[in-house]
């Protein structure tokens, strides 16, 4: 399994060995094959604002995207890739301080939200919201 994190943001200090374990656990509790790929950038909220606007149409920051590959034309070009997850530091660091967390429990938590993404789970319906909710819960109480 390998997992590729690439920091474009200056103004937080993230610590890539923590989210590597996050989408690592994850991935491993969820039986993906050891050849899965993830890649993973972390960004400023104007960025992740710019993302949301062009493919979710909604004209805020949010704290995570997730872009899976392994789905219809992209399956047989991308094997075992699944795909990229994008976290804005900016918004994790305001909802650590909302939440009365510490930043790098937040960072675990979109990690392992994002790869939850990649792996098919949602959260459009309440009750999708809640089996991935609880599914995100129980693997960061095993990180943390």
């Amino acid at each position: 399994m390998k997992v590729e994190i690439i920091n474009l943001q200056k103004k937080i200090k993230i610590n890539n060995s923590l989210i590597r374990k996050a989408i690592l656990h994850t991935l491993k509790s969820e039986k993906c094959s050891q050849n899965t790929h993830v890649s993973v950038a972390i960004v400023a909220d104007s960025k992740i604002k710019e993302l949301n606007m062009t493919y979710r149409k909604k004209c805020s920051a949010t704290d995570v995207l997730a872009f899976p590959l392994q789905e219809k034309e992209f399956q047989q070009i991308c094997k075992g890739v699944l795909g990229e997850i994008v976290i804005s530091a900016e918004t994790a660091e305001i909802q650590a301080k909302n939440m009365d967390i510490t930043f790098d429990e937040e960072m675990i938590r979109l990690s392992i939200h994002g790869t939850l993404h990649l792996l098919s789970y949602t959260d459009t319906s309440i009750h999708d919201a809640r089996k991935m909710t609880i599914r995100q819960e129980q693997l960061v109480r095993e990180l943390i």
